[in-house]
């Protein structure tokens, strides 16, 4: 007798899987509407972004991944480089991480390969790719990939002016533009980068806003941080303290965030200036006439894992930069806290800040140095106010657990639509981590 050998994991899954597709989508033999139902099973979905290192978009897809229940997806990351101090962020999650090894810079067959291979061994309902990088791999892997996976689309920034970017990202741009039309979605987190990018030949007919999505619950007030943090830098507890978090990179506009300090504390004494992120610490940032008569005043934190504790100890944050912001994750999550934002109109900006803060023009360090005076100016309790409403709004607009619940209607949806079958009836809510209710306060 033919001995029977045990099948794999991954064999029955497949096995399963087509027998649930000829049961379900051919209708037989029993009369059930045809539908992606994730009852057979959790959502597979598979990240591919370029590397974890801490920058915005990388941020937001360790929230994301926070944020939906894992009954309901089994999220695994690639990513094309094998860097960032976010992968072991991810893999205490007990998410799985794995690369394709390519260098910075780099365009290999051999990584496609990887790729390829990576996917396949997976078999994901859907791939989610993440900036451009990541998002004309996926593309270029598709021949390699079943035609029941549908790939999803991620740009994460505004595109006012190609030049700026480096001679690979352009390239890839450009590339984006031949393969944007065969996505099976596309998401931008800003209603502006949705224009632009469309501008430039990034057609889609599924083409979607989802903007950032903060974590109201790590990213609110603190009185006790506010005061152990001034402490630990020598802050005055009555001074006005103006932050801004972010890398160093001239998109960001450091220079200009040091000549408005200047011009601003010139009239105010009482200002003190805080600088939290990657290379504010390093010496080059120091160059300038400003930053010079500024030594005194400015503490240079460098790259922190506490962001939202040392956002406790602001009064005003700023977020000056010149181009290629999308949905900043910094100014939402400065709004989360209860910090009157000062932005300028770059990407989404104005979006998120509503009538809760002020934005300015960019490039403008006058204009800038008077807001921030004017926000100095303004009492305590006028800048509660300001501060609880930015809260609300983020809370009401952007909490992640509304984004996620976009994230996983969007999936649920495009995976149907390349099944050629209805959208499952299950509830986008029960695919969330449900967040923490907001305490009331009585008068």
């Amino acid at each position: 007798m033919k001995r029977i050998l045990p099948m794999s994991p991954a064999r029955v899954r497949k096995f399963t899987g087509r027998v649930h597709n000829f049961l379900i989508v051919k209708r037989l033999p029993f009369n059930t509407p045809p539908r992606y139902d994730a009852r057979f099973g959790v959502m597979r979905v598979l990240h591919l972004i370029t590397s974890l290192s801490v920058g915005g978009a990388e941020q937001m897809l360790v929230k994301l991944l926070r944020a939906l229940d894992r009954r309901a997806f089994e999220p695994t990351v690639v990513t094309l480089v094998d860097d960032g101090a976010l992968i072991e962020v991810v893999r205490d999650m007990g998410i799985r991480v794995e690369t394709t090894g390519l260098r910075r810079g780099e365009v290999s067959l051999r990584g496609l390969r990887r790729l390829t291979k990576v996917i396949q061994r997976h078999d994901p309902d859907l791939i989610q790719s993440w900036m451009y990088h990541a998002n004309t791999a996926a593309s270029l892997a598709r021949p390699w990939i079943p035609r029941k996976t549908p790939i999803v689309w991620n740009i994460r920034q505004s595109l006012y002016d190609l030049s700026r970017e480096r001679f690979l990202t352009r390239a890839v741009i450009r590339c984006g533009r031949f393969l944007a039309p065969h996505a099976d979605a596309i998401v931008n987190n800003a209603h502006i980068s949705q224009e632009q990018h469309a501008r430039i030949g990034y057609e889609n007919d599924r083409s979607v806003v989802i903007p950032n999505g903060f974590e109201v619950d790590r990213f609110r007030p603190d009185p006790v941080a506010r005061a152990s943090v001034r402490t630990e830098l020598g802050i005055p507890i009555d001074a006005t303290v103006i932050g801004m978090a972010a890398r160093v990179h001239p998109q960001k506009d450091h220079a200009g965030f040091l000549e408005s300090a200047r011009i601003a504390s010139a009239v105010n004494p009482r200002l003190h200036f805080l600088l939290v992120g990657r290379g504010t610490d390093e010496g080059h940032l120091w160059g300038g006439a400003s930053a010079q008569e500024l030594q005194h005043r400015v503490r240079r934190l460098g790259e922190r894992a506490d962001v939202a504790r040392l956002m406790c100890a602001m009064d005003i944050l700023v977020s000056p930069s010149r181009w290629g912001e999308g949905c900043p994750n910094v100014v939402g999550e400065a709004m989360a806290c209860g910090i009157h934002v000062i932005g300028t109109n770059i990407g989404d900006t104005a979006h998120v800040i509503g009538d809760c803060g002020v934005v300015v023009e960019s490039g403008q360090p006058s204009a800038l140095a008077e807001a921030m005076l004017h926000a100095a100016a303004l009492a305590p309790s006028a800048r509660f106010a300001i501060g609880d409403a930015a809260r609300a709004r983020i809370r009401a607009h952007y909490s992640i657990h509304s984004v996620a619940e976009k994230y996983a209607q969007l999936w649920e949806e495009t995976i149907a639509k390349r099944r050629g079958v209805r959208p499952s009836e299950r509830s986008v809510e029960r695919s969330v981590v449900k967040p923490k209710r907001e305490p009331v306060h009585s008068a």
